[in-house]
């Protein structure tokens, strides 16, 4: 017999998901930002594909996709800690994994340089635990 995950459990899942789902959100919005910040010129004659491996060498535009990464990694984390206060720490991660996950599709998209590679990969698991601590600290200093 197959044993069904608790209610509780599937409150807790919910949770993280919403927080994956509005990270997402979040990281897609601002890397649009993003690119509007740089748009391709009237002047450059190659195509958008030659126009992405130009912009991906740019260190500023880099920067702006490594704060859309922290920003949409860390309010996933923060936001399934305050949908449900349950939600632990091992949870969290599991989600910062799964984004982890979805940002290797955004790696092979272009050729970033090494230091890209390292810090993107880097950056989604303490991002998402601080996000999750922030949300416990916030949500308990308002309870007492």
């Amino acid at each position: 017999m197959i044993k069904l995950p608790s209610e509780f459990t599937l409150w807790k899942i919910a949770a993280v998901g919403f927080g994956l789902i509005v990270g997402i959100a979040i990281i897609s919005f601002m890397n649009q930002l993003n690119f509007m910040f740089y748009p391709k010129p009237e002047s450059f004659s190659g195509s958008n594909e030659l126009y992405l491996i130009e912009l991906s060498q740019n260190p500023l535009f880099l920067t702006g996709k490594i704060i859309s990464i922290f920003a949409g990694t860390f309010f996933a984390g923060a936001l399934a800690g305050f949908v449900n206060r349950h939600v632990t720490a091992k949870n969290v991660i599991a989600g910062g994994i799964i984004l982890l996950a979805v940002g290797f599709i955004d790696l092979t998209a272009a050729p970033y340089p090494f230091w890209f590679w390292i810090l993107s990969i880097v950056i989604y698991i303490p991002a998402v635990i601080a996000g999750f601590y922030f949300s416990q600290k916030f949500s308990y200093s308002n309870e007492v």
